[in-house]
């Protein structure tokens, strides 16, 4: 018989969501760690990943070698095998942390705000052992448990546009360490110069769920940092192969991507990878690559790039212009691109996003399991970023164009390519699963409406508007979400997330679109509109 305490929902049709209890507790969170450490312990196939967060788990999975029926049965079946569910053995990590002056901005205001010195909530702040609930929001990102509530402090009433790396904040009942620069509106106290996750240390993150955090008060920062139970990944800085391209014009935003990195969820790492992954295959399918071999993503406005050697492209998804030494060329095709020519892509008319695949694949180094470059915090890909003028891309070993012929003749590999014209319908049909967090009338509400993309929409997420799908609180436990994940925010409008969304997040899960129809999503540019057409799970679960 199945524990109640189990409840099984769908993350559209990639993941399989456990929940285990209702409430913030080191109980649950050791129950849901402890299956996570069983459940990877299996390494059943199709499986890419299992994450962990505070009181709930999510499984990764591909359908077509395992199906979520199967996993939730498995998972039931664990709950009379006590034996495979010990617990694991915690660790402290002891975090240096310099409190107040420039390193701690809020320290004075806090102490007038509380009426205790600066010395006293440095005291209670320091004298406590913080539990690593999760890690997500950001790589590294870890929400700590157990702050004094006598030291409790509202937000900032505008959030600062830079915090810096290693600051220590409190947020309400919170506390927690910025792992990278970036916005924030947490009363800053502190901070640290340990990194709390570096892409090359493999796993990536200092801290991981279950661990213990004691911050030890210092007068100033020791110039070491070790981890002491990490090993050195060392990558290569460059990437190996020949030069094959070099940059004349980068276009708007031009990415290195693969099909995603997979294995790092738990540590807060997005997946990336091509948005559209119809089209990204299509490409390298067209240049007689393997499926995951790194292409280009040009978004609006692609590129201008010279060969440097003799080389087949392919340039697919949003439709665009395309001329090779000024000559108009097609897309969806293999095209034989001669040392010295130049390719130049236009912008997109329908769609959003193109990808330009080469023969050899584009050839950077291997973070994290990826090629594929993650802007926010600046790794994979081509040195973390866009490509830039006068940038030089590497690729792999080259067959002759003739070869690629030949094979794409012999496979005779039939690709889905996404029907454009969609693009031009008065609102494009969108499939979805229904999420966790979504009742009848929020279902209701997100079925019947038309909604519009938002100008404010990138890579990692495309904000909505239209009715709303709630009033009132949107907040939940912090729980792990997917790219296609809509999410109900704040003002109560969705938020449908995309491949470099975060791993998690606070807010209701009403729906996700299935994997077949996210890269048509991926494509929607600010002004298009969508409507919502709920898939009955059955076929899934």
């Amino acid at each position: 018989m199945e524990n109640q305490n189990y409840e099984f929902s769908l993350l559209g049709d990639t993941a399989l969501c456990v929940k285990l209890g209702d409430r913030i507790s080191e109980d649950i969170n050791n129950m849901v760690l402890n299956l996570c450490d069983a459940l990877e312990s299996l390494c059943l196939p199709g499986v890419s990943e299992i994450q962990p967060s505070y009181t709930s788990l999510a499984v990764h999975f591909d359908s077509n070698v395992i199906s979520p029926s199967y996993i939730r049965k498995l998972i039931s079946s664990l709950q009379s095998q006590t034996h495979m569910l010990s617990f694991r053995k915690p660790t402290v990590v002891e975090i240096p942390v310099c409190y107040g002056g420039d390193y701690g901005p809020d320290l004075q205001w806090a102490s007038q705000y509380l009426g205790i010195s600066e010395e006293e909530i440095i005291n209670r702040h320091s004298s406590r052992l913080y539990r690593v609930y999760m890690i997500g929001f950001t790589p590294g990102f870890p929400y700590l448990g157990g702050l004094d509530e006598t030291i409790s402090l509202p937000r900032l009433d505008q959030p600062r546009e830079k915090v810096p790396k290693g600051s220590i904040g409190i947020a309400s009942n919170q506390t927690g360490i910025y792992p990278w620069d970036t916005p924030g509106g947490w009363r800053i106290i502190g901070r640290t110069n340990y990194e709390l996750f570096s892409p090359e240390m493999d796993p990536p993150s200092l801290l991981e769920p279950g661990d213990y955090v004691k911050f030890v008060p210092v007068h100033r920062l020791p110039e070491q940092q070790v981890w002491q139970r990490k090993e050195i990944n060392h990558l290569p800085k460059i990437g190996l192969g020949v030069n094959g391209l070099t940059v004349s014009d980068p276009g708007l935003l031009t990415l290195v991507v693969d099909q995603g990195r997979f294995g790092y969820r738990k540590f807060g790492v997005p997946v990336s990878g091509a948005a559209d992954m119809r089209s990204f295959t299509l490409a390298n399918v067209l240049c007689g690559n393997n499926p995951d071999a790194a292409a280009l993503e040009l978004t609006v406005k692609g590129p201008t790039l010279v060969a440097e050697t003799d080389l087949t492209v392919a340039v697919t998804g949003a439709p665009c212009s395309i001329k090779i030494d000024g000559r108009p060329a097609p897309a969806d095709a293999a095209l034989l691109l001669r040392e010295g020519q130049t390719i130049e892509i236009g912008q997109t008319t329908l769609g959003l996003r193109a990808y330009l695949g080469v023969s050899g694949g584009i050839e950077v180094p291997h973070v994290l399991n990826s090629k594929s470059t993650y802007l926010r915090a600046g790794f994979g890909g081509y040195f973390g970023r866009p490509l830039k003028h006068k940038d030089t891309i590497k690729v792999g070993p080259l067959p002759t164009h003739g070869s690629i012929l030949e094979k794409a003749k012999s496979t005779r590999v039939k690709t889905s390519r996404i029907d454009f014209r969609m693009l031009k319908a008065p609102a494009v049909p969108l499939r979805i699963i229904t999420g966790p967090e979504s009742t009848d009338s929020m279902l209701a509400t997100l079925l019947t409406n038309i909604y519009q993309v938002r100008t404010e929409s990138d890579r990692m997420g495309i904000r909505l508007e239209g009715p709303k799908l709630s009033e009132g609180k949107a907040d939940i436990i912090s729980a792990p979400v997917v790219p296609g994940t809509i999410q109900v925010s704040s003002d109560g409008q969705p938020m449908m997330l995309l491949a470099d969304s975060q791993t998690t997040g606070g807010y209701k899960r009403a729906a996700t679109v299935i994997s077949h129809d996210l890269p048509l999503a991926a494509q929607l540019k600010p002004g298009n509109k969508v409507r919502f057409k709920s898939v009955d799970p059955i076929h899934v679960l």
